[in-house]
């Protein structure tokens, strides 16, 4: 059903969002082989792992990891909210 609803839209692909406590969803997705790419947020300790995980089974990654995320702030940007 998913599948022809994203096709009737012209769409290729799905981003799927997992969350929850714990390390067993994201093992189960790291170490599927269906999956060809993992994007993570989370700590350098738990990325390192993802790494070494997705990339030895030669999967991509996407890693945002520290909480050290850039912002770009325009000119006409409202401060108050953007700090």
């Amino acid at each position: 059903m998913i599948a022809g609803v994203i096709e009737k839209h012209g769409f290729k692909s799905v981003s799927t969002v997992c969350c929850g406590d714990g390390a067993d969803i994201g093992n189960e997705l790291v170490n599927d082989k269906r999956i060809p790419l993992i994007s993570f947020t989370g700590s350098t300790a738990v990325g390192r792992q993802v790494s070494s995980k997705v990339h030895g089974r030669f999967g991509r990654t996407i890693l945002e990891l520290g909480g050290n995320n850039a912002n770009i702030i325009m000119p006409d940007a409202d401060l108050e909210l953007a700090f």
